[in-house]
This record gives structure tokens, C-alpha cells and sequence, in this order.
């Protein structure tokens, strides 16, 4: 490993510079992770440990609840619930959101109803979802889809009113129409939008499922929670928690992060040489 010339002390620190870029996040991932676990561990032992339970026994709880099976059956079903309310909140947030970025009416009429919705407290519409809808699946997809598109489509009106005017113009004086448009000027415009979207909408739409499984449901991670409360177990409790937070962060690493790096390359390449 190569060194730079910083001197601490008697020690030489090692430079993460040397290190490709790819190689470089991962690191300082790991020293985030390792602050964490540190931190978490001496509170466990010395600040407050009649709150909070060391790593060990929440670790063994949590392979325990893995290696059992039964984490996965109630994993399956608040992602259902979860994937189910958010494709129905994208699905009407992207075009309500992008006609309100470019059709001023349409703004006018939609945006006090789409700033109280992003003002509701969750807890609010999980209650209400429930009172409607009783102990059903339609209650949580009900309650994504309240809380989620507000959210969604207030991104993409943002997304869309950023979008250079230049452009639009240029498409109009060549008659390149609406679809062309569309494809080669709006969607590339908005990816960055959709990708924020997508990211926040799934982090609303599984915190708001995890609350109406805890307050109404009969399965899902929020329902076993609520048990684990009910038996006053900080471990269980931590233990769901972790695993399902686990689960998230491999979507949003997995998955986003990945998308979002393929459909943002030509921003890489454009900070490059040209090729001829």
C-alpha cells in the first residue's frame, strides 16, 4: 500500500487515495459500519446497559430468526404489501408530477391537495386505513399509496419545472412532438427525479407498512415487532429491526444504486476524453 507524506505523530497514515475509487467507498463503508458497532457496544457496556443489549446476543437472535425461516414468511409478506402500494403510487406520481411541471393549470389545481398530503402525519393514515378498511391487505396498500404519491409526485414537479426551457423550445420549433420530446429530452431529464423518487417512495412506503402491521395486521415484520414489544424484549425487538433494515439496505445497494449507476454513466463518460 502506498503512503503519503502526512506525518501523525510517529506514524505514517496510509493514503486511501492509492486505492481505485470503486475499492475506496467500500473502505470507508466498512470504518462507517465499524463506528457503529463500536459505538453500539460500549453503550451496551458502560453508558446504558440496562436499555441497550450488547451485539452478541442481538447477532444470535437474528441468525436464530434466519436460520428458523420464520423471518422470511413474514418478510414475504411486507414486501408484498410494500412493492404493492409503492408500483401504484409510481405509477399515477410519474405523469401527475411531470404534467404539473410543464401545464401551469394543472399545477394550480393539484398542488394544495399534493402539499397537505406530504403533511399528513403517517401514523394519522395508518389509523384511518385501518378504521376504513379493518385487518385487510388493500389497508396497508391503501396507506402506501396516501402517503407515497404525495411525495413522488411533488419530486417529479420539482423534477420537470427544472428541466431547461431551451430545450423544450428547440423540440417545438422542429416539430420533433411530444413523444419525441418525451423520450429525448424529458425522460433523460427526469432520471436523476426518478431515481430520488424511487429511493425515498420505498423508504416511506416500508415504514408506513411496518406501522400498519404493528398497530392492525396478523403477519409482516411490523407484526412481530409489536409481539416481541408485548413479551418487553429489546433483543426480538432490535433483532426484526436489524434484519429487515439489513434487507433494505441490499435493495437500495443492490438494486438502486446499481440502476442509478448504469442510467448516469454518460455523466462519467461526458467528464471524460472524448473519443473519436
Amino acid at each position: 500500500m502506498a503512503y503519503d507524506s502526512t506525518f501523525n505523530g510517529s506514524r505514517w497514515i496510509p493514503s486511501l487515495a492509492a486505492l481505485p475509487r470503486k475499492y475506496t467507498q467500500f473502505v470507508y463503508y466498512g470504518i462507517s459500519i465499524g463506528l457503529f458497532l463500536l459505538t453500539w457496544q460500549v453503550m451496551a457496556l458502560w453508558i446504558v446497559p440496562e436499555l441497550l443489549p450488547e451485539i452478541g446476543p442481538v447477532s444470535a437472535e437474528m441468525w436464530a430468526l434466519v436460520e428458523s425461516g420464520v423471518f422470511f414468511t413474514h418478510l414475504a409478506a411486507t414486501l408484498r404489501r410494500v412493492f404493492v402500494g409503492f408500483l401504484l403510487a409510481f405509477g399515477l406520481s410519474v405523469p401527475l408530477g411531470i404534467v404539473m411541471g410543464l401545464d401551469e393549470r394543472v399545477e394550480y389545481l393539484v398542488e394544495i391537495p399534493i402539499l397537505i398530503g406530504i403533511s399528513v402525519p403517517g401514523l394519522a393514515v395508518a389509523i384511518l386505513t385501518i378504521i376504513w378498511f379493518g385487518l385487510a391487505e388493500l389497508t396497508a396498500y391503501v396507506s402506501v399509496f396516501l402517503l407515497a404519491t404525495p411525495m413522488i409526485v411533488f419530486n417529479f414537479w420539482q423534477g420537470t419545472k427544472s428541466i431547461d426551457q431551451d430545450l423544450i423550445k428547440m423540440g417545438t420549433v422542429f416539430e420533433a412532438g411530444w413523444p419525441r420530446m418525451a423520450r429525448h429530452i424529458i425522460l433523460p431529464s427526469l432520471l436523476p427525479h426518478l431515481l430520488a423518487a424511487a429511493r425515498f417512495g420505498l423508504a416511506l412506503s416500508w415504514k408506513i407498512v411496518v406501522i400498519v402491521e404493528l398497530l392492525g395486521l396478523t403477519s409482516g415484520i411490523g407484526y412481530m415487532i409489536n409481539n416481541e414489544f408485548q413479551l418487553y424484549s429489546i433483543v426480538g425487538v432490535m433483532a426484526w429491526t436489524l434484519n429487515f433494515t439489513i434487507v433494505m439496505m441490499c435493495i437500495e445497494f443492490g438494486l438502486i444504486k446499481t440502476l442509478e449507476r448504469r442510467v448516469t454513466k454518460w455523466r462519467s463518460d461526458s467528464n471524460g476524453e472524448v473519443r473519436a
